[in-house]
């Protein structure tokens, strides 16, 4: 009789052993896939955020009065938004300065909030606004 240690295939065992590594592998790759996903869904999230932040910041930018103090509203898409302007104290230290400039300067902050996640985000930009003084 010829010996049965030349039969082809693979055993039982061998075939359990490449679907655990296959099963494993292709978990590994599916989480990567997964998270890599999640990522881009926030980057998009974010950029979004910072458009309408900037929209929000030159639309103050164009106002021809500022109005001190906080308002806030909806962009409609998931996206809300709140305005601070506020006068910039210029130090009085400064010997450089004029007592009365022709100018006031205003700090704005544009903040636009949304959710993700079940978790309230916030994107926040800041900057000057500069205005002559009006005469009496």
């Amino acid at each position: 009789f010829p010996c049965m240690n030349n039969e082809k295939g693979f055993s039982l065992l061998e075939a359990l052993v490449a679907i655990t590594i296959l099963g494993i592998t292709l978990g590994t790759i599916m989480s990567l896939f997964s998270g890599a996903m999640r990522s881009v869904g926030a980057s998009d999230e974010y950029s979004q955020a910072i458009l309408l932040a900037r929209k929000g910041m030159e639309d103050t930018m164009l106002m021809e009065d500022i109005h001190l103090g906080t308002e806030d509203g909806s962009f409609g898409n998931g996206y809300t938004w709140e305005r601070t302007i506020s006068p910039l104290e210029i130090s009085e230290e400064d010997e450089n300065l004029d007592e009365n400039p022709p100018f006031n300067l205003y700090e704005v902050e544009i903040k636009v909030k949304w959710w993700s996640w079940k978790a309230e985000k916030v994107m926040s930009l800041r900057s000057l606004v500069l205005r002559e003084t009006i005469e009496d």
